[in-house]
């Protein structure tokens, strides 16, 4: 249960196939208008509404989720504390702050003429 004084997030988790997303917003911007110069954002319900989190969940959600679009300066501080991404790849808009992460995975391709230990050794 989340407290009345907890950081609120907006979460919305986007799963096709094997891909996780998810999209993380504070919960105060969620339907909110942000512009710089000729930039406009909206953080739409559409992208971002989903389930309210606390702090800790939000924050698990981060390390578990592959791809994640972030909008709001407590998320994204919170995450750039726990050194799950650089401060360098933070963007502003209109003082709010932005943030997009990739998580690559990486594994050994199988070569194609290998074969299966039993078939090597059988005469």
């Amino acid at each position: 249960m989340i407290s009345l004084s907890e950081s609120r997030f907006s979460v919305k988790l986007i799963t096709k196939g094997d891909i996780r997303m998810a999209n993380i917003c504070d919960a105060e911007l969620l339907n909110k208008t942000i512009s710089e110069g000729n930039l406009v954002m909206h953080i739409s319900p559409d992208y971002f509404g989903g389930e309210v989190v606390g702090l800790d969940e939000a924050l698990k959600i981060v390390e578990e989720t592959p791809i994640l679009n972030l909008a709001g300066n407590n998320i994204v501080s919170k995450v750039i504390e726990a050194n799950f991404a650089s401060p360098r790849a933070v963007r502003e808009i209109g003082c709010v702050k932005f943030l997009m992460i990739f998580k690559f995975k990486h594994t050994k391709p199988k070569s194609k003429n290998s074969k299966s230990a039993t078939q090597q050794t059988e005469h």
